[in-house]
């Protein structure tokens, strides 16, 4: 699922597809988010239950080129989590600060699922100590839920944190805020 559509539904924990050079330029990942967010969202659509063995995964997710969404403030390319609640509830986050751009990667995930403004049922900015940012899509037999907020490095250094809960029902998508 996570290591590339030429391989099929494998458990993606190890790192087969993974390959590191010495600079973050040269960083190449197999592990798509647009793919991860369709095969996820195609399972949901069908009533197919989500797996951890399938579908839970930690490590680097890629734009469509290979290249990591995000560098962490260490410079290596940014890890996700990718966790399943429930046999209908995964949850994919970022698991550190970095350069991340939230507004790019949604206008890319929301893309490639074919997803549009006219798909939003609920946005919100909360005006809380986080700084919390939230939009709720209907992909048409379950809910995306993109959530974003501030976060602080105890160094000081700032960068979003990026839940995406994909879910059959928008109460479940409520439930598993990021901690």
């Amino acid at each position: 699922m996570l290591g590339g559509c030429s391989r099929g539904r494998e458990n993606v924990g190890g790192t087969g597809g993974d390959s590191i050079s010495t600079g973050i330029e040269e960083y190449h990942a197999d592990n798509d988010i647009a793919m991860t967010l369709r095969s996820i969202t195609d399972a949901i659509r069908v009533g197919e239950p989500l797996d951890t063995i399938d579908y839970k995964f930690e490590g680097v997710l890629t734009d469509g080129e290979g290249r990591p969404l995000y560098t962490d403030i260490q410079g290596s390319p940014g890890t996700w989590d990718v966790d399943i609640i429930s046999p209908t509830t995964a949850v994919i986050r970022n698991l550190y600060l970095g350069d991340l751009l939230p507004d790019y990667l949604e206008t890319y995930i929301t893309g490639s699922l074919n997803l549009s403004e006219n798909d939003i049922i609920e946005t919100t900015e909360f005006d809380d100590d986080d700084e919390t940012s939230l939009v709720v899509y209907d992909f048409n037999g379950g809910f995306l839920r993109i959530e974003t907020r501030a976060g602080v490095a105890p160094n000081g250094l700032e960068g979003p944190l990026m839940s995406i809960i994909i879910t059959n029902s928008v109460a479940d998508s409520s439930k598993h805020k990021p901690s």
